[in-house]
């Protein structure tokens, strides 16, 4: 651990103050730079994990999304690394935990984690090069790239981009319009109106003199803010930095973010959907929090969001949806700006009853008011916030990052949102007081300055937009002259020349690197100790960094169901904690999970051997995580949830069911590659097949049937719950699994079950979709899947293939379909005994990229015949099986690992596979994916036109 005291100059830093915290587990240093002004956080806790950060303010003046570009842009290349994408050579050779960078609506941020010292290092100085000497100041293409470019192709002009097709998919997604339009509406003055990602019709607005002037303005060390965290060799570090800042002077800071004052405003906005009748519209008020400091305020108003409508049964929500208006209400607050706001989100309802919707508010509010907020109630959700503060996921230091930002980056104190111990005593204390009435009426009662925003469905507006901007880039071609259009021509040729033009071996040989000897040749172990309680398989996981908090996961298997069957009842794990028990009705119910139970879940599960493509184990898996403190009473709701849960309230039921289908909904645009990679997985194995069924497609069909015609198949649905809660839920079959600091008794939960009947290890589980399916949605981009299993060719799947998988990602599919073809993602996948898969992300040609999937085999035969290292591929490949993992999360990976056969000595065998990988391996994977070319699945997610014009497709939708 350092030890620096206040005053004393290090590296060109001065130490301006220095404070310990238990929160934090060490001390948080800030510092500042004589010679820019540069501020720096230095959090020195011993944590293995190791992040170097730099953060710029970056305040928006348009919506042609300029920072959104700049931050891709600066990964393109820079004066001591002139390759094409260091950010994408480093992701092939690094041990990262990890590496990315983040745009938000008025900073940017680029932050890089390593648990390996000279790998931290390396990476921070290309960060620090890429920030401060980017090649995009001299490079157009890098801006034509990234940003857009008008291409000429045979059927006529066109944008395109990789950021344009990132925000064509972003702005998809009716919460990401809702939340444009919220923004815009309340803070009409400061640059929080604009859309800071780019509006698609907005960003081919930006010439490139205008990207490199902002660059200039913004990307200077007196407008950045670095966070260091973790064990990591600070003299180094901050000499590295130096090198950098010293090359500058002082500057005046950009201009800073003017509070908004308060005003109301309305307006309308609209979404594509592929019903224009119905109950569809969405209905949001929203008004400003008050400033960032105010963090008490800001923690209450979350404090009051959750009691009000964080479940069915909270009184907002269920005043709501009883009164029939709307089907779902979200509340929440927006807490990463300069002026938080808070919003409520009123779903699937009917614009014109917007009067009786604020009617309803109103009137419940006031009771709330007069009646007097429960301190149970109260007490419950700050219990629930306090839980959430402490058990932060992995990784841990970029979350410290941005929480330090929600202060710091407004010339605030860094540790506001770091050390929130003080906050949390405050907050108990306004229970007795009256502090939350007060503060409900101050934010609902007083309804000056409210914005009210109405999202209306389309089922034109894609099709208006890309016609808009088809005539748009149609105008600016015959607005040019012959000279013009030939300068173009030549720019767009250039560009292609420059993308596959391959970097020179001298500036790859320039960018730091590790070797394989830097590598642990075997895996970190996950520790499973199996035993058996009462005729209970029980799986500790002993973890010392559990911080007093224990994880507890339970499965019940359902190999008795086939796999309609569990289409029906993937409805189930919904419904737990959402439905009253014996002893409490769901309020009370909620209230006691919150108080003793820190986060809980019900989901489905599918686990399969690694070896077995034939047959499979479907579960309904419950989590919990509490502090061991509240072990007793925690394992008794969880007991009493488990067995007494009354499904008979068929209204409270199909809330549940409309809500599920609106997200899945919203699902299946946001993450298309997720749901065509399930829809290919299940061709070729049982555990796939079963995932469809409970946790995929085929369940989000039977959950639209169920909300369409409710009371024609929830008769089904209900037969099959019943059949499981009779029968299967008990002892016989569960597993049990415990991640804590010590084992813990199990008597209080496993006397409360019922025995329970036998049911099979495994089934057998098949798809009935299609080998080519394509899934409608309503969207202007697509995703993408192409899937395979070498087992069809008697083929394995092992260590080797993973490295084989890194290749084609980051030297094939990342330059054809992201580069080339403007996807903002690509990947090829090993998915274990579920086989390979190839996929794109919001892509703007589909047809073109499956093409591109076929070609792998013969990429990586060209590969095996030249001479690139392999080593860095195989470093990442290891460090990706090798993740960051919280407490809760190692022991869920450990359950997946046990039910899958993987045994510690399979995964050191798996490393040593991936660490003998050489030429001839994947010459020999080569064949092993001809066998894609005959036989693959293959799903595309797009909407109609597209879909029609990819041969072979059945096509479908929800």
């Amino acid at each position: 651990m350092t030890n620096l005291q206040p005053g004393q100059i290090i590296h060109g830093f001065t130490v301006i103050r220095k404070r310990e915290s238990k929160k934090l587990g060490g001390t948080l240093y800030e510092m500042t730079h004589l010679k820019t002004g540069a501020e720096l956080c230095f959090v020195d806790n011993g944590v293995e994990n190791k992040l170097f950060s730099v953060a710029f303010q970056t305040v928006p003046e348009n919506s042609t999304g300029v920072f959104h570009i700049l931050e891709h842009s600066v990964l393109c290349g820079s004066r001591k690394f002139p390759v094409r994408e260091p950010f994408l050579e480093l992701l092939k050779g690094s041990m990262n935990t990890f590496l990315n960078a983040l745009t938000f609506p008025d900073k940017t941020v680029y932050p890089v984690s390593s648990r390996n010292e000279k790998d931290f290092l390396n990476l921070t100085e290309v960060y620090l090069d890429a920030v401060f000497a980017p090649l995009l100041l001299e490079n157009e293409q890098i801006f034509r790239q990234e940003g857009w470019h008008l291409a000429l192709g045979e059927s006529g002009p066109c944008y395109n981009g990789v950021v344009l097709n990132e925000m064509k998919g972003a702005m998809s997604n009716v919460d990401r319009r809702i939340n444009e339009g919220i923004t815009s509406l309340l803070y009409p003055d400061t640059c929080y109106r604009f859309n800071s990602g780019g509006a698609p019709g907005a960003i081919p607005d930006l010439t490139y003199e205008q990207y490199v002037d902002t660059y200039r303005r913004f990307y200077h060390p007196s407008n950045a803010r670095f966070f260091l965290d973790g064990d990591l060799p600070l003299d180094k570090t901050l000499a590295l930095i130096d090198i950098y800042l010293q090359r500058y002077e002082k500057s005046p800071l950009p201009a800073d973010i003017a509070p908004q004052t308060p005003k109301a405003g309305e307006a309308t906005n609209y979404y594509e959907s592929t019903e224009s009748s119905g109950r569809h519209d969405i209905l949001s008020f929203a008004r400003l929090l008050g400033d960032f400091s105010d963090a008490k305020t800001l923690f209450a108003a979350d404090v009051l969001c959750d009691l009000l409508a964080s479940s069915n049964e909270s009184p907002l929500k269920r005043a709501l949806l009883s009164s029939g208006l709307c089907e779902d209400v979200e509340l929440y607050v927006d807490d990463d700006l300069r002026q938080p706001y808070m919003a409520l989100h009123v779903r699937n309802t009917s614009d014109e009853q917007a009067p009786e919707i604020k009617k309803v508010i109103r009137e419940t509010i006031a009771r709330l008011y007069r009646e007097g907020l429960s301190r149970d109630e109260l007490t419950a959700s700050l219990n629930k916030m306090e839980f959430a503060l402490r058990e932060t996921e992995e990784p841990q230091a970029l979350m410290r990052n941005l929480l330090a930002l929600r202060s710091w980056l407004y010339g605030g104190d860094p540790m506001l949102y770091l050390d929130t111990d003080g906050i949390l005593t405050d907050l108990r204390a306004m229970i007795p007081t009256g502090g939350y009435e007060e503060l409900l009426a101050k934010l609902f009662m007083c309804e000056d300055n409210i914005v009210t925003l109405h999202t209306l469905p389309s089922v034109t507006l894609t099709s208006e937009e890309e016609a808009a901007a088809a005539a748009r880039a149609q105008s600016t071609l015959q607005a040019m002259t012959e000279a013009e259009i030939a300068c173009l021509q030549s720019k767009n040729e250039a560009l292609k020349v420059w993308q596959q033009t391959p970097d020179s071996p001298e500036a790859l040989a320039a960018l730091p690197s590790l070797t394989l000897a830097d590598v642990n040749p075997v895996p970190k172990p996950f520790i499973t100790e199996a035993s058996t309680v009462d005729g209970v398989r029980v799986l500790y996981h002993p973890s010392p960094a559990a911080n007093g908090v224990t994880h507890l996961n339970l499965y019940f298997p359902l190999t008795s169901f086939s796999g309609e069957e569990l289409s029906y009842l993937s409805l189930l794990p919904a419904l737990y904690t959402e439905l009253p028990t014996a002893a409490h009705d769901v309020q009370s119910l909620q209230r006691e999970l919150k108080t003793h139970i820190g986060s809980y879940a019900f989901d489905a599960a599918v686990f399969a051997r690694y070896d077995d493509t034939e047959a499979a184990t479907p579960c309904l898996q419950a989590r919990f995580s509490f502090l061991t403190s509240e072990r007793e009473r925690a394992l008794d709701l969880i007991a009493e949830i488990l067995t007494s849960t009354d499904f008979s309230d068929k209204d409270r039921i199909l809330e549940i069911v409309r809500q599920a289908d609106d997200a899945a909904r919203q699902r299946m645009i946001s993450s298309g590659h997720a749901l065509g990679a399930a829809v290919v997985r299940a061709s070729h194995s049982a555990s796939g097949a079963a995932r469809l069924a409970f946790h995929g497609f085929g369940a989000m069909q039977k959950n639209h049937l169920l909300a369409a015609h409710f009371d024609r198949e929830y008769p089904r649905a209900a037969s099959l719950i019943r059949r499981f809660n009779s029968r299967f839920l008990g002892k016989t079959g569960l597993t049990v699994s415990v991640t804590a600091e010590e084992p813990m008794p199990l008597d209080t939960l496993l006397s409360r079950l019922p025995q329970g009947e036998c049911q099979p290890e495994k089934a057998a589980y098949h798809s009935d979709f299609p080998q080519k399916t394509g899934i409608r949605i309503p969207a202007p981009v697509a995703y993408a899947v192409m899937g395979y299993h070498p087992m069809l060719d008697g083929r394995s799947t092992d260590g080797q293939l993973r490295v084989a998988a890194n290749i084609l990602s980051l030297s094939y599919l990342w330059n054809k379909v992201r580069v080339q073809g403007g996807a903002y993602g690509a990947g090829f996948v090993s998915a274990g005994n579920e086989g390979v898969f190839s996929y794109s992300y919001r892509d703007p040609s589909p047809d073109e990229t499956l093409r591109v999937f076929l070609d792998m085999p013969g990429f990586l035969r060209a590969f095996a015949a030249g001479d690139e290292p392999i080593d860095k591929y195989i470093i990442s490949s290891i460090a990706a099986a090798d993740p960051l993992l919280s407490p809760g999360s190692e022991g869920l990976t450990a359950d997946s690992l046990y039910f899958s056969g993987i045994t510690e000595e399979i995964r050191i065998q798996n490393r040593r596979d991936m660490l003998a990988t050489d030429r001839a391996a994947l010459l020999s994977l080569a064949d092993t994916l001809d066998g894609m070319k005959e036989k693959n699945a293959v799903c595309v997610v797009a909407k109609e036109d597209t879909l029609r014009a990819i041969d072979g497709l059945i096509v479908t939708e929800l």
